[in-house]
């Protein structure tokens, strides 16, 4: 285990930053988005959310609204038109219920 973080000890099935965070800024190209999947929350609560799935990538990306919002600005407002253009993952840092936390957040490809 690279990361010595206590969630890191327990499987997921989606992208977390632990997964990314020995990498720097990860490049990868959208392949698919899978609109209202149904997620189960810590607690047993159920949530639907869009996935990300990138080419190459074991695991898929629970989209929030910060990322949809920000492959929006980079390649428009149509998710139809994201398949097959790239992006780029990083590990930051938000505020969530008072406490600061590591996330993943994205940005456009270098040119």
């Amino acid at each position: 285990m690279s990361v010595d973080h206590y969630e890191a000890l327990f499987d997921s099935t989606y992208l977390r930053w632990m997964d990314i965070i020995d990498h720097g800024d990860v490049l990868v190209t959208i392949t698919k988005i899978e609109p209202n999947v149904e997620l189960t929350l810590r607690g047993g609560a159920k949530k639907k959310a869009p996935l990300l799935h990138f080419k190459g990538a074991k695991k898929p990306l629970v989209m929030n609204r910060t990322n949809g919002d920000s492959i929006a600005k980079i390649h428009g407002k149509k998710p139809s038109n994201w398949i097959g253009k790239q992006i780029v993952l990083y590990v930051t840092t938000t505020n969530c219920k008072g406490e600061t936390v590591n996330c993943i957040r994205i940005k456009g490809p270098s040119k």
